[in-house]
C-alpha cells in the first residue's frame, strides 16, 4: 500500500447500522466562503478522492464537534479515512453487483425530513448555509446506503445468534436489565392571580412544614391541585411521568422529605417523596430480542471491521493530502 511518508495514515471506526440517520441529523456547519480550486487529495486502487468530496462531508460531520473543527488537521484526517473506507466498500460492492437507486435516496432524504420536521424548503436553507448543494448531500446518502447494504448482502445472512448466547449475555449484564425506579409523591400545588393572598398561602405552607404539620394535611388544606381531597398523594410514578425538573427535584430526597418551594409558570409547588421502590428485574424472556440485536449489531460490525482491516492490506492507498 503505498502511501505519502508526511502524513500519518489514521484509521477511523467503520460506519455501523445506524450511521445514516446519525451522520445526516448533523445539519450542518456553515463552510468557509473562499472558493478552492479542486484537486486530487486520496487514489484508492482506481478511484479517487476530491477535495470538494472531502469539504463536503466535513461540513456534515463536523457540527457534532464544534465549528472550528473542519480546520483541525486531526478532524480532517479521520474524515478523509471515512471517505477512503467508502471507497473501497463502494469498489466492493461493485463487485457485488450492489447499486443504489435514485428512489432509495429519496426515501432516506424524506425520512430525514420527517424526524427533523423538515420541509423541503428548510432542508434547501439548512444546506446552502452548510456551503453544500443537494447533489454533494445526496451523493454523501448514497454512500451511506450503499454501505448498509453491503454490510447486509455480505454479512448479515452468516450470523446467527445462538440462545446459549443470549443467556451468557444476561446472566454477566443482569444490571442492564431492571425497569426503571418508581416514586411514590405526594404534590402541594399554589395558584392565585392574587399575589398578596398567594404570598399569605405559601407562608402559611411552609409555617405548618417548617412546624412539622403532616404534608397530607396541608395539602387537603391548602393544595388547588386535582389531588388535594386525597392529600396531594399521586401514587407511584416512574421516570418520565412528571415534569423533568420536579423528577430530578424528587430524586435529591429521602423518603419523607420535601422540595424547597418550586416556582413554575402556573404556581408553585411542594413535592413530597413517601417511598421508593427500585426497578424490578426484567425476566430474561423479556429482554431476548433487546439482547439478540444488541449481540447481532456487535457481530455484524466486528466482522465488517475484520473485513475492512483485511482490504486495506492490500488496497492501493495514496494520500495527496
Amino acid at each position: 500500500m503505498k502511501r505519502d511518508s508526511s502524513r500519518r495514515y489514521v484509521s477511523a471506526p467503520p460506519a455501523l447500522m445506524g450511521v445514516l440517520i446519525a451522520l445526516s441529523l448533523s445539519l450542518f456547519p456553515l463552510r468557509g466562503s473562499s472558493e478552492v480550486v479542486d484537486r486530487i487529495v486520496a487514489i484508492i486502487n482506481d478511484s479517487v478522492i476530491t477535495l470538494s468530496e472531502l469539504n463536503a462531508a466535513s461540513s456534515l460531520l463536523a457540527e457534532k464537534e464544534g465549528p472550528d473543527i473542519r480546520k483541525d488537521e486531526a478532524f480532517r484526517s479521520r474524515v478523509l479515512d471515512s471517505l477512503i473506507e467508502q471507497k473501497i466498500v463502494k469498489q466492493a460492492s461493485d463487485r457485488a453487483g450492489i447499486d443504489i437507486s435514485e428512489k432509495e435516496i429519496d426515501n432516506a432524504v424524506e425520512e430525514i425530513k420527517r424526524q427533523n420536521s423538515l420541509s423541503q424548503e428548510n432542508l434547501l436553507v439548512l444546506l446552502a448555509q452548510s456551503g453544500l448543494t443537494l447533489k454533494e448531500y445526496r451523493e454523501q446518502m448514497r454512500e451511506q446506503i450503499r454501505q448498509v447494504k453491503f454490510m447486509n448482502k455480505e454479512f448479515h445472512s452468516k450470523i446467527s445468534i445462538q440462545d446459549e448466547e443470549i443467556e451468557e449475555y444476561y446472566r454477566h449484564n443482569r444490571r442492564e436489565f431492571f425497569g426503571a425506579p418508581s416514586y411514590r409523591i405526594r404534590m402541594l400545588y399554589i395558584s392565585g392571580a392574587d399575589r398578596g393572598l398567594l404570598k399569605k398561602r405559601l407562608s402559611a405552607v411552609q409555617e405548618g412544614l417548617k412546624n412539622g404539620e403532616d404534608f397530607s394535611a396541608l395539602a387537603k388544606e391548602f393544595s388547588d391541585g386535582g389531588s388535594a381531597s386525597s392529600g396531594g398523594d399521586l401514587g407511584y410514578l416512574k421516570t418520565g411521568e412528571i415534569d423533568k425538573a420536579m423528577e430530578e427535584a424528587v430524586q435529591r430526597l429521602k423518603p419523607g422529605e420535601i422540595t424547597p418551594p418550586m416556582e413554575r409558570p402556573d404556581g408553585t409547588y411542594f413535592i413530597q417523596l413517601v417511598d421508593l421502590r427500585a426497578g424490578e428485574e426484567r425476566a430474561l424472556n423479556d429482554v431476548k430480542g433487546v439482547i439478540r440485536d444488541r449481540l447481532f449489531k456487535k457481530t455484524l460490525d466486528d466482522r465488517f471491521d475484520f473485513w475492512l482491516k483485511e482490504v486495506k492490506k492490500t488496497a492501493h492507498v495514496e494520500i495527496r493530502f
